[in-house]
């Protein structure tokens, strides 16, 4: 998956930014029959100094629809994709 973040700062700020890190971010479900649906929780946390926020995410192909955390993760939160 593809994710775009934008940290709500100028780009002109020195400020420290938002800072994504996830839990754990590869997963492998490994071989899955046909029209079985598959699930998996991208867990991550804010470890910057401002609100992140998730523009987009979009994965790498047609059969898979991510969905994501629509409001601004504090310092220190947590989301999901």
């Amino acid at each position: 998956a593809t994710i775009s973040a934008t940290n709500n700062e100028s780009k002109a700020s020195n400020a420290p930014k938002a800072v994504i890190k996830f839990e754990n971010p590869v997963f492998d479900f490994g071989e899955v029959p046909e029209g079985e649906k598959v699930k998996h929780v991208y867990k991550f946390t804010n470890e910057g100094k401002n609100p992140l926020i998730i523009e987009n995410a979009k994965a790498s192909c047609g059969c898979t629809v991510p969905t994501f955390s629509k409001e601004p993760i504090a310092p220190g939160g947590t989301g999901e994709i």
